[in-house]
């Protein structure tokens, strides 16, 4: 499958099973010799993902030599309309602590908005699915994310609906169990309708090809069994990790087999600990990302981001 936004391959895929998926940032070496973790590159994969993520057009039909610049610029600033996404960048990049104390108050600090961008990210390029729906769009009026998946995509040559959720977290364990919260409250019927019908609303500013299939068949979709079987639940956790710092080479058996340690490790506490009613029906694919740190990773992903808004 050709890579849709990471082409030069930044993003290692460690493990690839039915119902777990593992990611790395790869590594290089410097002008000097030495060993360098690849957060730039990084950090530009995901910029890539911004205005698809913001528009919902996979195609970029809307964007051409003419407009680039300013659809850059519009995504962007559609992005730190989002009140959380403004109260990190003033925290990780100005230093703000009242906007800490804003954010540290928030429901959303957790939710892990640019864990949004890494699941779009890896969705599009590991799974071969297309936005079905403007996640930012899916916002309220006031800037605050609306009780919604973090990521809403589709297979397009299949019926398959990507229900997502992400969490970007210090530790992998925290965010592990707070996405078997995720599972529990929003795979359940009153949910899952209410989903349904809200994504519904929101594909009336979509122009996808498949958009009039997709309300119907969301239209036509009643029973739980029958949603459950349509959907497929992409959970990703990015957390930090210290595989960076103990190997040069990730590619090396030892960095393998230390990786693997730590993935099967937290499988293992997400399917002891998963006690939802409805888990043989779930289709869950857990995504597991381990970055070296997690606060230079928002830092420069808000740097380049506030670069987007004012070029």
């Amino acid at each position: 499958m050709p890579r849709v936004f990471d082409r030069n391959n930044v993003i290692l895929l460690r493990i690839d099973e039915a119902d777990l998926n593992s990611f790395l940032i790869d590594m290089d070496i410097g002008d000097d010799g030495a060993s360098r973790y690849m957060l730039e590159e990084f950090a530009k994969v995901v910029m890539e993902v911004i205005p698809e993520y913001v528009f919902a057009n996979y195609e970029n039909d809307e964007i051409n030599n003419l407009n680039a610049v300013g659809k850059l610029r519009e995504a962007a600033h559609s992005i730190y309309k989002i009140k959380e996404f403004e109260l990190m960048r003033r925290y990780y990049m100005n230093g703000d602590l009242q906007a800490k104390q804003e954010l540290d108050k928030s429901a959303y600090k957790n939710r892990g908005e640019f864990g949004e961008l890494i699941l779009h990210l890896l969705l599009r390029d590991f799974k071969g699915t297309i936005p079905l729906i403007s996640k930012v769009y899916f916002k309220d009026t006031s800037g605050v994310p609306a009780h919604g998946f973090d990521t809403v995509h589709i297979s397009p040559d299949e019926k398959v609906l990507w229900l997502g959720e992400s969490k970007f977290y210090g530790n992998g364990k925290v965010g592990i169990r707070q996405l078997l919260v995720d599972l529990e409250q929003h795979f359940k019927k009153e949910y899952l309708d209410e989903q349904f019908i809200i994504i519904k609303k929101n594909l009336e500013c979509n122009n996808i090809p498949q958009r009039q299939q997709w309300i119907e068949e969301l239209s036509n979709c009643n029973k739980l069994s029958d949603k459950l079987d349509m959907i497929n639940i992409p959970m990703l956790c990015t957390y930090e990790n210290d595989i960076y710092s103990k190997f040069e080479n990730l590619n090396g058996q030892d960095a393998i087999n230390y990786h693997e340690v730590n993935i099967r490790e937290l499988k293992k506490i997400f399917d002891d600990e998963n006690k939802h009613p409805l888990k043989s029906r779930l289709n869950v694919i857990l995504l597991l990302f381990p970055v070296k740190n997690k606060k230079e990773l928002i830092k420069i992903l808000h740097e380049k981001l506030w670069h987007m808004q004012n070029i």
